[in-house]
């Protein structure tokens, strides 16, 4: 079992920061460089991907936050309206921030003429990148522990002030880890284009929506449930869907 800590915020000097928004950022760096470094190696213009990956963070931040507030906690913000601008201090939908993301690959692409030839291996290269980034950026969630589990005793608990608890952040990253090894390793195969994005939509769709059945139920931040799913089973299902649709697509053509 993990014993307690949380880190919300460290100073730098006198100024604060928030460790949470750090390791998004850093999560955020480690996907540009991997996009800038592997699309060059890919044979793609580098400056092009990362003008595109900025859009697609810009309007993934957007949306996260929109997501967040209209399907999480509409009430709180509904009486607190200027918190809504405040992201600092947590409150990003992942689902949210994927759809921002594509809309921003999207009206990118169509800005820039790309083609569909051309955008699959794009998004394949960005769903390569996305998942090592978001690695980096749940850790700034362990950190905080914004998403508790339900109360449990075994070895992957941990022991909060309130007793010994999952941490979904923490479950979520071990979840992702085999996945992430499996990239590492397909990035030297010849791959079909639109497999890693494929891959990644599905297995992260399946992941999420069995972690959210262990989401706390009992805690006054626990994610809002619709008909007994959380919002973000209800996009996982969906993004999964995609992925399979997308798998089959490419198993047909080879």
């Amino acid at each position: 079992m993990f014993p307690w800590f949380q880190y919300t915020v460290i100073y730098l000097g006198p100024i604060p920061i928030r460790v949470w928004g750090l390791f998004v950022a850093a999560g955020m760096l480690v996907a540009l460089t991997i996009i800038y470094r592997r699309g060059r190696r890919l044979g793609m213009n580098g400056e092009h991907l990362l003008d595109h990956a900025l859009w697609m963070i810009v309007l993934g931040i957007i949306f996260a936050r929109l997501f967040h507030v209209f399907f999480y906690e509409p009430a709180y913000f509904l009486a607190q309206p200027a918190e809504m601008v405040k992201i600092w201090h947590g409150g990003l939908s992942s689902y949210g921030g994927f759809l921002g993301a594509v809309l921003g690959f999207l009206w990118y692409a169509k800005r820039r003429g790309v083609g569909k030839t051309s955008w699959i291996k794009i998004a394949d290269l960005m769903s390569f990148a996305a998942l090592f980034g978001w690695i980096v950026g749940r850790l700034g969630c362990v950190m905080i522990h914004d998403h508790l589990g339900r109360p449990c005793n075994c070895w992957l608990a941990i022991q909060t002030p309130d007793g010994p608890r999952l941490e979904m952040s923490i479950l979520e990253i071990l979840g992702l880890l085999p996945l992430a090894a499996v990239f590492v390793i397909a990035r030297q195969q010849k791959k079909p284009d639109g497999w890693f994005l494929g891959v990644m939509l599905v297995y992260y769709g399946l992941l999420r929506f069995t972690l959210d059945f262990y989401r706390a139920v009992d805690l006054p931040n626990s994610d809002a449930r619709y008909l007994g799913l959380t919002p973000a089973q209800y996009f996982s299902i969906i993004m999964a869907g995609f992925g399979i649709s997308l798998l089959l697509k490419i198993r047909q053509k080879t």
